[in-house]
């Protein structure tokens, strides 16, 4: 016979923590004007915690009448009384509004609790709602050594800057953390603007009192800006700025850029190609333009990298080997033309919004769309050829994604080749057994989504039917087979010119 009754352990282990009779450990965590004494019990501590079973062993452990006292200045009341209770009932309970997830991973670490960790960590980088910005940036950015949370919490920030920089926390943040900011290609906020914020910082951070007035400034005072700001303005984009921009910035700061800085930029603008003393960085993401009303240059790039299976250091868009070529757009096309345009076009990804919600989702398919089946030695198109209903077609390198939460995007690849896409006349792009379907809803403007998790990893949102705002199809051209392109875009031409004709 087995029996288990954990519930009753959990229950009595967390009557022990509360009834303190018989402690033998004083535990003072915080520091002023926060600070909260735990009474406890070694053996618990011991057992569950590698980090106490070291900290209380004879060798270290301070003792005053025959009790361990034991400091934790560095670690909140808050987060350790969450903590303690785990360690006591093996139950973690967080109430957002008043911890951050943040400091109890990293306090969690720090006691080598590592299933609290792991369950942490996956919390954090799987949904963005678990962070408190700006603040959980600055106390991450403290330890390098987390590096997937370190980037999960730049990309938020580069995502939402503002966030960041209309916040108090941004006017005391350490310069090597705004320069990591400053650096990042994926700041989505207009140059002239993170110069402005700069400034700010710069004025908040310099060690004599500046005037908000830049008419009252001595030479001395822009002396000072200039050494707060020196290891930050090489990482400001100068040669991106408009002309205008760039000379209302040289108008009032000149003393604070560098000389050679100013004729640089200058130049640049009368010849991009000169020799010029300053590396000219590229683009921020944000800043190319692509022709599309869902998403932007850098989802492109996220896209390319999956298309190429570079999950872990991903394009920018500068560099990604293909051209997304728009052939589709819903709200301009309408539904029954997605056939029209997009049959027998090759690789292709499709990008949806959401109506309502916003959230946006997509496919890649390395396949054709099609929407008829050819009779044999039968002209292209021609009526007598069968109308696909259900079609399915095994392929094993398509994919779903979600971009809902760009800074955590959601990839899901196929599960089940054998229908990973379904072509079907008198529905739009189709992945899976319903793992993202696009058709017709009961009115004509109405546009219905799919999606129930069947052919692929992971469902990519919630709702199992959806309406669509509006979707787009690119043509997915890869740029290192230019020629056998070229070639199929001349067949794709004949194609479509027999089409009209029979049509």
């Amino acid at each position: 016979m087995n029996y288990e009754n954990t519930q009753n352990l959990s229950r009595d282990f967390l009557n022990l923590l509360k009834n303190t009779n018989d402690y033998n450990v004083k535990i003072i965590v915080g520091k002023e004007p926060s600070i909260k004494e735990f009474k406890a019990h070694s053996v618990v501590l011991s057992s569950r915690s590698l980090y106490f079973q070291k900290a209380l062993s004879t060798q270290w452990a301070r003792r005053e009448n025959g009790i361990i006292i034991f400091q934790k200045p560095n670690i909140s009341p808050f987060v350790f009384e969450v903590l303690l209770k785990y360690i006591y009932t093996g139950k973690l309970s967080i109430e957002k509004n008043k911890i951050s997830f943040v400091d109890v991973f990293i306090a969690s670490d720090e006691l080598e609790l590592m299933e609290v960790c792991q369950q942490i960590e996956e919390r954090l980088l799987e949904n963005e709602s678990a962070w408190k910005l700006p603040i959980d940036y600055i106390t991450i950015c403290q330890y390098e050594n987390f590096t997937k949370l370190n980037d999960v919490a730049l990309a938020l920030v580069c995502r939402k800057p503002l966030v960041m920089f209309e916040s108090k926390e941004f006017l005391r943040m350490e310069e090597k953390y705004l320069i990591k900011l400053l650096k990042s290609d994926d700041l989505e906020l207009e140059e002239i603007k993170i110069w402005e914020y700069l400034i700010k910082w710069g004025i908040e951070n310099t060690d004599i009192i500046l005037d908000n007035d830049l008419t009252k400034w001595t030479p001395m005072d822009f002396t000072e800006l200039e050494k707060t700001l020196h290891n930050c303005i090489p990482h400001i984009r100068f040669f991106h700025m408009s002309p205008n921009e760039f000379s209302v910035v040289r108008a009032q700061f000149k003393q604070v850029l560098p000389d050679d800085l100013v004729d640089d930029v200058f130049q640049y603008y009368l010849n991009p190609k000169s020799k010029l003393r300053f590396q000219v960085l590229p683009l921020r993401e944000s800043a190319y333009n692509f022709n599309s009303n869902i998403i932007k240059a850098k989802d492109a790039a996220i896209i390319a990298s999956w298309i190429d299976k570079k999950e872990v250091i991903l394009y920018h868009f500068r560099n990604i080997p293909f051209k997304f070529e728009l052939i589709y757009r819903a709200s301009t096309e309408g539904f029954k033309n997605f056939h029209k345009n997009c049959d027998n076009k090759g690789p292709t990804v499709v990008v949806i919004k959401v109506r309502d919600s916003g959230e946006i989702i997509g496919g890649y398919n390395p396949l054709d769309w099609r929407s008829v089946k050819l009779a044999e030695n039968s002209p292209l198109l021609s009526y007598n050829n069968e109308i696909y209903n259900n079609y399915k077609c095994e392929i094993s390198t398509s994919f779903i994604f979600s971009l809902t939460n760009r800074a955590i995007p959601i990839l899901s690849r196929v599960s089940s080749r054998k229908e990973a896409i379904i072509w079907c006349g008198d529905k739009g792009p189709c992945f899976g057994l319903q793992d993202l379907w696009i058709q017709n809803g009961s009115l004509p403007h109405i546009i219905v989504g799919k999606c129930k998790q069947r052919s692929y990893e992971k469902k990519i949102i919630d709702r199992e039917t959806f309406e669509i705002e509006e979707y787009e199809v690119f043509q997915i051209i890869d740029n290192r087979n230019y020629f056998l392109n070229f070639i199929g875009s001349i067949f794709g031409f004949i194609a479509r010119v027999i089409r009209d004709i029979l049509s």
